[in-house]
This record gives structure tokens, sequence and C-alpha cells, in this order.
């Protein structure tokens, strides 16, 4: 909604939202920037757009606020919960298709090997031990341990990623945090 075609009461509720988006988001010095130069002009074509006492007004203000940064904090934590159910769903897709592709990999590699015993090179003889007949590995037996070792890690990264999925938090900003503010505009208001 646009501030200016909004009621006073609501321009104020959606900058002090605007400015516990920015903190949720990590833009600390964003949130600072709207609470020090939106919403004391908020503030004070809302107290004058109504016929509250001084106190009352204040008294309004911190429940709105506290409203507000309740409200805040609470869709914080859904989205937090939200992200978690989602990064725990992709990594679940992801590892399954790892896995598929690594099964598909594993044919891949076994049809190779069995190429290569049925029609051997003339000067070389790959044996279906890994060596190449001189004691080496041969590049089938390389891939094979690569696989291997890439699967490991695939299975301790996802075991990883799972851990490392952030637990929900929800951080809001809190009336006492501009109180001062508020008072300060209030008391410019009533001169």
């Amino acid at each position: 909604m646009n501030q200016l075609s909004a009621s006073p009461l609501d321009a104020l509720k959606g900058g002090f939202r605007k400015a516990c988006v920015k903190r949720l988001i990590g833009d600390e010095s964003g949130a600072i920037e709207v609470l020090k130069n939106e919403i004391p002009g908020l503030v004070v074509s809302w107290a004058k757009s109504t016929s509250l006492s001084a106190s009352e007004k204040k008294a309004k203000l911190k429940e709105l606020f506290d409203d507000e940064s309740t409200r805040s904090e609470e869709l914080a934590v859904a989205f937090d919960l939200f992200a978690g159910r989602f990064e725990a769903r992709v990594a679940s897709i992801v590892r399954k298709e790892l896995k598929d592709a690594s099964s598909r990999m594993d044919g891949v590699v076994r049809k190779l090997e069995e190429s290569l015993a049925r029609s051997p090179v003339p000067d070389e003889e790959p044996s279906l031990d890994g060596t190449d007949g001189e004691g080496d590995e041969s590049p089938v037996a390389e891939v094979d341990e690569q696989q291997a070792e890439e699967e490991l890690e695939l299975d301790s990264d996802t075991e990883d990623m799972d851990a490392e999925l952030d637990p929900p938090m929800g951080i809001g900003l809190r009336f006492d945090e501009i109180e001062e503010m508020i008072d300060e505009v209030l008391s410019v208001d009533d001169s």
C-alpha cells in the first residue's frame, strides 16, 4: 500500500513493518535508517491526525510497535520453518538424483569393463582384477576408486548439510529500542 494514500496509522504500521523486515533479512543499517528517517515523520503525521492525549498516543504507539514486532517475529519463524523444510526437501532430492546418477555410472563402468574383457587391446590385455598385467591399476579400477570416494563424500556432505540447517529464529524490533525517539517526536509535536 502506498504510504501517501494510506491513513496515517496504516502508513506508520507499514513504515515500522518495513524496518522490521529490513532487520529480519540482516539489513540492520537499513532498519536503523527507516527508524531514524521515516518513522519520526510518520509518527508526527499520525499524532496530528488523532485527538488522543500524549500519554494515550504513547500507549497506542507502544501497542502498535509491539504488535508489528510480534507479527514480524511470527512471520520470521514461519519463514525459517518453511526454509528449513525446503532446504531439507531439496537436499533429499539432490541426494536421490546423485545416487541415481552414480548407479547409472556404475552400469556404464560395468559395461565398459565387460567390453574391454571381451575385446582386449593387442599390446595390453586388461585383467578383471583391476590391473593391466604389469602391476599398475587400470583406468577402470581408478574410476571405481574415485566413484567410491565420491559416494563417501556425498554421504558425508549430505549428513553435514542436514546438520547445518539453521534452526528457526525470529528477531524483531522492540518498542524499547525506539522509545526515546518516540518520546522526542511526541514532545516536539506537543510544543
